[in-house]
């Protein structure tokens, strides 16, 4: 789905190791890479794409996306977000979209993959969700949430775009893709 549209540059925030990076590289030989991510995750992940052989297509770009002084790059045709944005409260969710609403043009589609509690197949998998967002919450990290569908929706709609499409319950883990336009 994320390259039914050929995107010539796609910007991986929270990139991590580079995984999906360089599994994009390997899918589509002619995308371009930028992971956006902190300082010590960059340089995992700049050993992992000169391990396989990526430095070329794949760059990474050191950036804390909680600083309000940060900014992302210009120049994406895609922007990826995979379990990255329930690690933040729904104020930084706002934040940092706001970032990407200033680095990209109307024809950027924003791609987020999450784990949504509420578009579950299964009951019991909800549940597990919602006590995995329990643990963020109160021990990891004080604000991290496994969110329902429509408030990190509504979160992403305020920063400034647009809900384009939606699919639930991807893969055996039951994910939702969410696809998003820069509203003018």
């Amino acid at each position: 789905m994320v390259y039914a549209t050929k995107p010539a540059r796609l910007f991986d925030i929270g990139g991590n190791t580079a995984k999906w990076a360089i599994a994009s590289c390997r899918f589509d030989p002619d995308v371009r890479v930028t992971i956006l991510d902190l300082p010590g995750q960059v340089g995992m992940a700049r050993e992992n794409i000169a391990r396989e052989g990526l430095s070329d297509r794949i760059d990474a770009v050191p950036v804390d996306v909680l600083d309000p002084a940060s900014a992302f790059p210009a120049g994406a045709s895609a922007v990826w977000m995979s379990q990255f944005l329930d690690c933040f409260s729904l104020d930084e969710v706002g934040s940092i979209l706001r970032k990407i609403w200033s680095a990209v043009d109307e024809r950027c589609d924003v791609y987020v993959l999450e784990p949504f509690w509420d578009k579950q197949r299964f009951e019991a998998a909800s549940y597990c969700l919602q006590a995995t967002s329990l643990y963020f919450t109160c021990i990891a990290n004080g604000n991290s949430k496994m969110y329902r569908s429509g408030e990190l929706i509504d979160a992403i709609r305020g920063a400034g775009f647009e809900l384009a499409d939606e699919h639930h319950n991807l893969g055996a883990n039951a994910y939702s893709l969410l696809r998003f336009r820069k509203r003018p």
